[in-house]
This record gives C-alpha cells, sequence and structure tokens, in this order.
C-alpha cells in the first residue's frame, strides 16, 4: 500500500492543497508514497509558525538545546535500521551505505548537541579606548 503524507506545521499533520508527487523505488519502480507541493499560502503558514517556535527555541538555554539535539541523536540511533532500509529503498543504495547515511545525521547531531556548552563570545579590543568588544552567538532563526 502507498503511504501518503501530510504537511507537518505546527507539530501537527494537515492534508495540503497541493499538488502530489511520488517518490519511487528506482529498483523497481514501485511507487513507495507520495507527498504534498504546498502551496504559497501554506509554505507561509509554515514560515510563520517557524519563526514563533524559534523563538521559544532562541530563549532555551544552549545546554538544555545540546540536551534536545542529544535526544533527537538517541532517536535516530534507535530506529538506525529502519531509517537506513527506507534510505536503501528510496535511493537504490546498498543497505551499509543506507546506514552510513543515518550515522551521519546522528554524528551530525551528537556535535551539535556539544556545540552548545562551547557558545562562548568572544572580547576583541575596541578603536576605542579603555573599551573592549564582546561578541555574543545567537540562534538566527529558520532558514530553508
Amino acid at each position: 500500500m502507498v503511504q501518503e503524507y501530510g504537511l507537518f506545521i505546527g507539530g501537527k499533520w494537515r492534508k495540503s492543497e497541493g499538488k502530489r508527487f511520488e517518490t519511487r523505488n528506482p529498483a523497481t519502480g514501485e511507487v513507495l508514497a507520495t507527498f504534498p507541493n504546498a502551496t504559497v499560502e501554506e509554505m507561509g503558514e509554515a514560515v510563520r509558525t517557524a519563526k514563533a517556535a524559534f523563538e521559544k527555541w532562541r530563549k532555551t538555554p544552549a545546554p538544555r538545546r545540546g540536551e534536545l539535539l542529544l535526544e533527537a541523536a538517541r532517536i535516530f540511533r534507535r530506529k538506525k535500521e529502519d531509517l537506513a532500509r527506507i534510505v536503501t529503498t528510496e535511493m537504490g543504495k546498498v543497505i551499509a551505505e543506507g546506514r552510513g547515511d543515518v550515522q551521519e545525521v546522528i554524528d551530525f547531531y551528537e556535535y551539535a548537541a556539544g556545540e552548545g556548552r562551547r557558545m562562548f563570545g568572544e572580547t576583541v579590543p575596541s578603536e576605542l579606548p579603555n573599551k573592549m568588544c564582546l561578541t555574543v552567538r545567537q540562534p538566527v532563526g529558520p532558514v530553508g
């Protein structure tokens, strides 16, 4: 049976008014799933929702953000074999390469989680006498 996906906006799945596209197993040509092409309005809603969520995220202390990224890495690790099979089926890769792709995601999340504890600013000399400049790293917001 072909899986039909919707849009995930604001933490909820919803149907789209847009056209749909298929993903196929390149080895067999079998349709695996269909996905929506979001409309301009749906994309606008997704961006607005992401910006609103970002305001909460940026106020979350960096070490806590790191903990959340580590939890994401744990979830990927727990589901690694299932995800590797999906990658293999959708991309036509051998299973070892699919596992490697999923491991890269896990490694990246673990690395990014550690960076949450290294969110140091930098102090540099100023052109003004008796002044120092301080840089502070802060999240900049949704990107796509």
